[in-house]
């Protein structure tokens, strides 16, 4: 046993903890805070992770772990440039190119198809109203139901003018029975509203509610599903828990991994990350955005009950 994990093991008997109880206070498996005790650094899952293993051990144990780390450097393994320095920054990462279409809610992916719809409904609308109006226009010559119309040269008989005053008064009883012109009638009546088919979308809230030392607590409401999605762009180890303090799942994470979780009959999640800047959390196709930028960090999505 090294002295850094004598010095760590008395510290934990001192404070009365067993390594089941610090296994649950810290969310580190009991099979690495053994090798920490036993100063095996080679049973973690990188180099990089063994200190933060061994902050997280002394913090939960009453210890500075800045002092031990200056006190023990030589015990400590130090972690590569690639593994801190060589890590991308946030804002650098961007969404899986094939998976945005399928993260959006299906009222999004409907909304370009109904636009669609619409437009090509007002074209056909304005093409029907132009062939009204052209129909409508008498030509030169005719009266508005097409007869030829008799023009009185005041050089012809009586009857001629007769037979036009008789056609005159046809035309006139015609054209106050002719329907108003459809070119009148408002054009949107029908117009569907698109806000009604997102409001689905607009339901969901993922709330960032609280927090406590490296632990960050986000809440999920107005939600039927508990669907998370995440891809990594570097190395990060992840390991997830539910409320009741079960593993779900463990691994060590590389660049274009991706992973997907149905966690529906969870109330609460706990993502243990190594390193949050190289991991991406997709919560019903929501980007979760991190509340701190700390490498490091324990991210608690709890569930309200809808």
């Amino acid at each position: 046993m090294s002295e850094l994990g004598t010095r760590l093991q008395n510290a934990r008997q001192e404070k009365g903890y067993s390594l089941d109880e610090l296994q649950q206070a810290t969310k580190i498996q009991r099979r690495y805070l053994e090798a920490i005790e036993a100063g095996d650094f080679s049973k973690m899952p990188g180099e990089f992770y063994s200190r933060a293993f061994v902050k997280s051990y002394a913090e939960a144990v009453g210890l500075d772990p800045n002092q031990l780390f200056e006190e023990h450097a030589d015990e400590l393994p130090k972690p590569k440039p690639s593994e801190t320095e060589n890590l991308p920054p946030r804002t650098a990462r961007s969404k899986p190119a094939d998976g945005g279409a399928r993260r959006r809610s299906g009222g999004a992916s409907l909304l370009p198809t109904a636009l669609a719809i619409i437009f090509v409904i007002a074209i056909g609308f304005a093409v029907w109203l132009f062939q009204q109006g052209n129909e409508a226009s008498p030509e030169p010559g005719q009266g508005s139901d097409g007869n030829n119309v008799v023009v009185d040269s005041g050089d012809e008989p009586e009857e001629n003018s007769e037979d036009t005053g008789a056609d005159a008064e046809e035309t006139e009883q015609v054209e106050e029975n002719e329907p108003e012109d459809p070119a009148e009638e408002p054009a949107n009546e029908e117009e569907p509203a698109p806000e009604d088919e997102n409001e689905e979308e607009q339901e969901q809230q993922l709330a960032f509610t609280n927090e406590s030392g490296n632990e960050f607590t986000y809440t999920l409401s107005g939600a039927e599903a508990f669907d998370v999605e995440m891809s990594f762009s570097g190395d990060s180890w992840l390991q997830i828990l539910n409320g009741s303090g079960e593993e779900l799942h463990q691994q060590t994470h590389v660049s274009g991994d991706e992973v997907s979780f149905d966690f529906s009959g969870e109330n609460e999640v706990v993502f243990n990350m190594g390193s949050t800047a190289t991991a991406t959390i997709y919560v019903n196709g929501e980007e979760l955005e991190y509340a701190s930028d700390a490498t490091r960090q324990y991210v608690i999505i709890q569930q309200e009950n809808s």
